[in-house]
């Protein structure tokens, strides 16, 4: 089955936990909303700000503004989490089933907020499986963002990124991110990633569901 440029449904914090090497306090995506991939390449994810995160201790004593290199650092995650769904749309490309793995990732997480559905493939947890044992790589080369307003604890701080180009391993997005509809940032990233989805080990859909600690 194909879908390619068609929207896909979110997913939730367990999954992006599987996506991403990285943990609390630096793991700065709660959950993707949605994305888009194919011929166009996009992703919206947030991240609710909690008072009670350990930065606001020092950042500042007197007044507390969420740090602006967090922010970046959230839309630097947002897009290696688009850069690895497109990575396992190509791998389900070349076995003919562009949705194969992403069809897999939507069943888990149905599975983890308990929602009725489907059990995942064999072959889409064969394929997540495969794709984790190769080394990752994701640098930034390029951060060119302008800063609109502070943000504050107690807010959702939502993130959007469009792929615009790849050129010899590296990856340019532009990107926004937003609280209330409102710009607080936007700018253009460069990053070098490769395809592994590191931390994961995915059960088969017989034998229930795993993690793997970082």
């Amino acid at each position: 089955m194909t879908r390619t440029n068609e929207e896909r449904r979110g997913l939730g914090a367990d999954i992006v936990q599987r996506l991403l090497p990285h943990r609390r306090p630096f793991l700065f995506v709660d959950c993707i909303k949605r994305y888009r991939l194919g011929e166009v390449r996009s992703i919206e994810a947030s991240l609710e700000i909690s008072v009670n995160h350990p930065v606001f201790d020092g950042h500042f004593p007197d007044w507390s503004v969420w740090p602006g290199v967090y922010v970046i650092e959230g839309l630097g995650q947002t897009t290696q989490l688009l850069a690895t769904l497109e990575a396992i749309r190509r791998v389900g490309a070349e076995r003919q089933d562009e949705s194969l793995g992403l069809d897999a990732l939507e069943a888990l997480d149905a599975a983890y907020s308990l929602r009725p559905g489907a059990a995942p493939s064999e072959e889409g947890l064969a394929l997540l499986e495969k794709m984790s044992r190769s080394p990752i790589v994701g640098l930034a080369s390029r951060v060119d963002l302008r800063f609109l307003e502070p943000v504050l604890p107690g807010c959702r701080l939502d993130y959007r990124a469009q792929w615009t180009r790849e050129q010899n391993g590296v990856l340019g997005f532009d990107v926004e991110a937003l609280v209330r509809r409102r710009p607080v940032a936007r700018g253009e990233l460069g990053a070098s990633i490769n395809t592994r989805i590191p931390t994961i080990r995915w059960a088969t859909a017989s034998g229930g569901l795993q993690s793997a600690k970082p």
